[in-house]
């Protein structure tokens, strides 16, 4: 498993992003709900196939 936040800040460019991610990534998005502007999404990696890599992007914009 693995928590990642998306804030205000790295939203814009998460969602630029999700048409291009894996349905299942696009699902757990979509059905996070904001608290505060952040979305806290759990994800359980269990491969590393495209959620593995989508998951590795997101990081990387909140890395920025």
């Amino acid at each position: 498993m693995v928590m990642v936040v998306i804030g205000t800040r790295e939203k814009d460019a998460a969602e630029a992003i999700l048409p291009d991610c894996t349905k299942e990534l696009q699902r757990i998005y979509g059905q996070t709900k904001e608290g505060n502007g952040q979305k806290w999404m759990t994800i359980d990696l269990e491969d590393r196939g495209g959620l593995y890599e989508n998951v590795l992007r997101l990081i990387e914009i909140r890395r920025r």
